[in-house]
């Protein structure tokens, strides 16, 4: 094997790691949130990092978490994904405002947040978060020298999403 070869191998075997380590539990928080508050069922469409702005969504909750590996987790959504789960999520959907639509989205990033703690607490990605601020607009948070996005773009019966972790690159 010549050391292109090893290479490969070696930035395969680690992407592994990252993806059965990291991304593994927050797509299962994501998936127990939406799932328990909406009703849905969320499958993903797409994997890949991102070295700067990818313009998401519309409707973005940013938490800001303290770890050696991660600055934030965003939740982005379309709006009219986010409304369609804001009237799923709250008890009189008739009455579903913009105001409550950013809400949920908040509400829906701290609980996927606080899920993905607790299965990640004990390992190299354990973390501590804040409370969410949402954010309107495709660029809710700006890259620091070092960091990239992992997106994991994702889909439900309301419509497109997507979890982008904010990560230190190696």
């Amino acid at each position: 094997m010549n050391r292109i070869e090893a290479g490969n191998q070696a930035t395969k075997a680690v992407a592994a790691d990252v993806r059965g380590q990291l991304v593994e539990p927050w797509l299962e928080a994501t998936r127990a949130a939406l799932g328990e508050m909406a009703g849905t069922e969320v499958s993903v469409k797409a994997i890949y990092k991102a070295p700067g702005q990818d313009k998401l969504g519309e409707l973005n909750a940013v938490v800001p978490i303290t770890s050696s590996s991660l600055r934030a987790l965003i939740l982005s959504f379309p709006h009219h994904t986010a409304t369609g789960l804001a009237r799923r999520i709250l008890p009189e959907p008739e009455n579903v405002d913009e105001t409550l639509v950013q809400d949920c989205v908040g509400e829906l990033a701290n609980v996927v947040s606080g899920q993905a703690k607790a299965l990640l607490a004990g390992t190299p990605y354990q973390f501590t978060f804040s409370l969410p601020k949402v954010v309107v607009g495709p660029n809710p948070i700006q890259l620091e020298e070092g960091e990239t996005n992992l997106v994991i773009a994702l889909k439900c019966d309301q419509g497109e999403l997507a979890l982008r972790l904010v990560i230190f690159s190696p």
